[in-house]
């Protein structure tokens, strides 16, 4: 696939991807010149991503706003309506989130599906910045947003050679519907950043750093694991010109989320007892649409939606048939390794209990969003996208904050 370390264009973007081309400075092999060529990259992802993340902070503050002012008029008597406007932006995970940063796990069993990376990173930034640990769950999440949407740049740009092609991935996974939860107190943002740094470390043989992002990244959320695939793709195109080290930290790397994933899972075994507990709670441990068949799960909901007894259900597949038409664009567009891991997590959200949380796991998929990106090269296309995009993000948000769609 063409490659590049550029990343053209320094001028600020506007949703349409265009921009001015700028000055780009060779190829240097000293490492002064690797490091200017990184600055340019970063500048040039900042100038991409600043104003689609600040769009999409805007417009998920409006929906908080909007089920505030309205819950009782528009779910009047709906007490887990009006709690969940009240919660706002830390409402449903972030409200586990938070109690486990503040007590740890013991508070309740359940807490245990809830990886344990996140809310330490929350409870040390807190501890560092005497912030609340709410604000501190803000805080990380959208930050991590911030950087995710930069290195979602980097990783278009290095992967298909065209700046225009990432600036749009930019604005798709900042406005995209399901991306009210990276301005929530959630762990996908971290998430999407841990998973894009493995990939960025895996394509410039930087295998011991993979391994370790590999590994925070399966202890942040249970699909983390997925990495492992990715990863052993890129180790064997590699391997054959690999020495004996070089081999060895590509194993470690392939090792490295699964090792991330035990980690946990034992620490849970020992102080808790059951070592599968957190997949089982994870699996299980929400009530409505309990099924092993995503085709009962999809039945489930679309009737869910006939009847009008949950409307968010039905909002699910949509998405889901979305998902899988952009899988295979990424694995047409991306090399091996991003379909792959595409493919694993939509799989993974397919094989949920219920599909309660599928779009967050498609937008934790982060080559998706590169593959819609690619298929947005008319203006008269994108622009139409991004604005649904856009009021998509308010209504899936508002929907979220009056209790009708589970984020």
């Amino acid at each position: 696939m063409p490659s590049t370390t550029d990343d053209d264009v320094l001028s600020h973007p506007g949703p349409d991807g265009t921009g001015s081309p700028a000055d780009v400075t060779p190829p240097l092999d000293d490492g002064g010149g690797r490091w200017r060529q990184h600055l340019v990259s970063a500048r040039t992802a900042f100038a991409a991503t600043w104003i689609p993340w600040l769009v999409a902070r805007v417009i998920t503050l409006g929906a908080v706003w909007i089920a505030r002012s309205q819950v009782h008029t528009l779910r009047k008597g709906n007490g887990a309506a009006a709690a969940a406007a009240h919660n706002g932006l830390l409402g449903f995970d972030a409200g586990w989130y938070r109690s486990i940063a503040v007590s740890g796990y013991g508070f309740a069993r359940p807490s245990l599906r809830f990886f344990p990376l996140y809310p330490l990173v929350d409870r040390f930034v807190s501890d560092a910045t005497r912030l609340p640990i709410g604000a501190t769950l803000l805080l990380v999440s959208n930050a991590s947003a911030f950087v995710g949407a930069m290195l979602v740049h980097r990783v278009a740009a290095r992967e298909l050679g065209d700046d225009a092609t990432a600036r749009r991935a930019v604005w798709l996974i900042c406005l995209a519907p399901p991306a009210y939860v990276f301005v929530m107190g959630y762990s996908e943002s971290l998430f999407v950043v841990l998973a894009i740094a493995t990939f960025l470390c895996i394509r410039s043989d930087r295998w011991a750093w993979a391994g370790l992002w590999g590994f925070l990244a399966a202890t942040e959320r249970p699909i983390g694991v997925l990495l492992f695939l990715p990863v052993a793709i890129e180790g064997a195109r590699t391997w054959p010109g690999a020495g004996g080290v070089g081999r060895l930290a590509r194993v470690t790397a392939v090792v490295a989320p699964i090792a991330g994933l035990v980690t946990y899972l034992s620490w849970v075994a020992a102080t808790y007892g059951g070592f599968l507990s957190p997949i089982r709670l994870q699996r299980y441990g929400v009530a409505r649409s309990i099924s092993g068949d995503p085709f009962v799960n999809a039945f489930r909901d679309a009737r869910a939606g006939l009847e009008g007894s949950h409307i968010g259900t039905a909002l699910h597949l949509p998405w889901i048939v979305l998902a899988l038409a952009l899988c295979v664009v990424a694995w047409r567009c991306l090399p091996t390794s991003y379909g792959v891991f595409a493919i694993a997590v939509v799989v993974a959200g397919l094989l949920g209990a219920n599909f309660a949380s599928f779009e967050r796991y498609a937008l934790s998929a982060f080559p998706l969003t590169i593959a819609a990106a690619t298929l947005l090269q008319s203006r008269r296309v994108r622009i139409p996208v991004f604005v649904l995009c856009g009021v998509g993000l308010l209504g899936y948000g508002l929907l979220a904050f009056v209790n009708l769609n589970v984020p």
